[in-house]
């Protein structure tokens, strides 16, 4: 997971320094032309070695930097310092131009910004086909034998982990209404969906029965980003659900409806279990917060919750949503903000993000208890033509409150 994040840090920089080479040579060719004012220096190493260093520091910020009221903040304060030398040169009648340096920052901002634009809309994701075979998932036995052999080895400690938990909510309802060949199919088969796609992750299965599945992701099975990981683990298994709750829907009228719990915090891992058949697993509250946040998907809609601590340790590499305060620990314990996984960052349309930033915004009105601007602004963040169940559970909630306090103040 580290050699991922080095890498894409390797292409960043790769991609500011083209893009600032770019900007400082279209400065430098205009200036040649006449169509821009000379620079004050008359050597050419000097004039490119000031614009390359500008432009490459001004696209690294507006590639790198995720807020954009940053990215624009550093761009006008830039500008404005070029604006303030070409006046001290005036003052002091010193030859300087600032308009190839502003043609420089202004190109070397524009073109990591319409990268990500078009970034944005692009709402098909290239996949590897492969990514959908089993095989291309498929843990080789070696490596699961070594997983197992590393796990037992291991005295009992408290470790901090992230758990992912699959719950298969309709399983009675499957049980009971497809042929037993069919469905004990169709669980078999989204057991081993489960299991490859975790273990590709770098999870370790702790948990697999026909109800629900639970795996761990931590440093003691050699994943360092444990968080991350599985939050990239759980949006890869919601997609690859899709495809067989489509087929069991088209076949016998049912769709496989899997919610899923990821929290983080630390855990029990020992091995359990009589004399001859121990087996390393985790024990804790970590592991049941993931899979009440499993269950609780059914109030909101959603399928995927986590924990606070997993966004915020995770939560950079994905899109998601305030949901709730839950009620994770007896008071006094404050209840906790819990979050929904929509998609791996930069990956949503322009449109959605835009919603996405109206829902947030309402979310914080909201718990602010100003009911009516909350109100606007949730109900335009509804998606058109179709629901969004958190959104219309709040709508109901301000409706709640201010008939409470329409109550009250009538009868006082």
């Amino acid at each position: 997971m580290f050699s991922r994040h080095l890498t894409a840090q390797r292409l960043q920089l790769l991609q500011s320094l083209l893009i600032g080479a770019g900007a400082s040579t279209l400065s430098l060719l205009a200036s040649r032309a006449g169509i821009l004012p000379q620079l004050s220096s008359s050597n050419l190493l000097p004039r490119l070695g000031i614009l390359l260093s500008l432009a490459w520091g001004m696209a690294w910020v507006c590639g790198a930097v995720a807020q954009p009221f940053w990215r624009f903040a550093v761009l006008f304060c830039t500008l404005a310092q070029v604006l303030f030398v070409s006046h001290l040169a005036k003052t002091f009648e010193v030859s300087f131009s600032g308009w190839p340096l502003t043609l420089c920052l202004l190109t070397a901002a524009g073109i990591p910004e319409w990268i990500r634009h078009r970034a944005a809309r692009s709402t098909e994701l290239e996949l590897d086909p492969s990514f959908f075979q089993p095989a291309a998932f498929r843990p080789s036995p070696t490596a699961l034998a070594e997983s197992a052999r590393i796990a037992a080895s291991l005295p009992p400690q408290r470790v901090p982990c992230t758990v992912l938990y699959c719950e298969l909510v309709n399983n009675s309802t499957l049980a009971d209404t497809l042929p037993p060949a069919a469905c004990a199919s169709f669980l078999n088969r989204l057991l081993f969906l489960y299991e490859e796609t975790a273990t590709a992750h770098g999870g370790r299965t702790d948990r697999s029965s026909s109800e629900g599945f639970r795996s761990v992701f931590c440093t003691a099975y050699g994943i360092e980003e444990h968080p991350e990981a599985a939050l990239h683990a759980a949006l890869a298994i919601r997609g690859r659900v899709q495809n067989i709750s489509q087929e069991c829907a088209v076949k016998f009228g049912q769709d496989l409806d899997v919610r899923i719990g990821v929290s983080t915090g630390e855990v029990l891992l020992a091995t359990f279990g009589p004399a001859q058949k121990q087996t390393s697993s985790i024990a804790g509250e970590t592991a049941e917060w993931a899979q009440r946040l499993a269950g609780a998907n059914m109030i909101y809609g959603s399928r995927i919750l986590i924990s606070a601590r997993t966004g915020l340790l995770g939560g950079h590499s994905v899109e998601r949503r305030p949901i709730d305060l839950l009620q994770r620990h007896l008071p006094p314990h404050p209840p906790e903000d819990v979050f929904e996984v929509l998609a791996l960052q930069h990956t949503l349309d322009t449109e959605t993000l835009a919603r996405l930033r109206l829902y947030r915004e309402g979310v914080a009105l909201f718990r602010a208890r100003k009911w009516a601007p909350a109100r606007i602004k949730l109900r335009a963040a509804r998606p058109a033509g179709a629901t969004d169940e958190a959104v219309d559970l709040l709508l109901m909630r301000i409706d709640e409150q201010e008939s409470r306090a329409t109550h009250v103040q009538t009868g006082a």
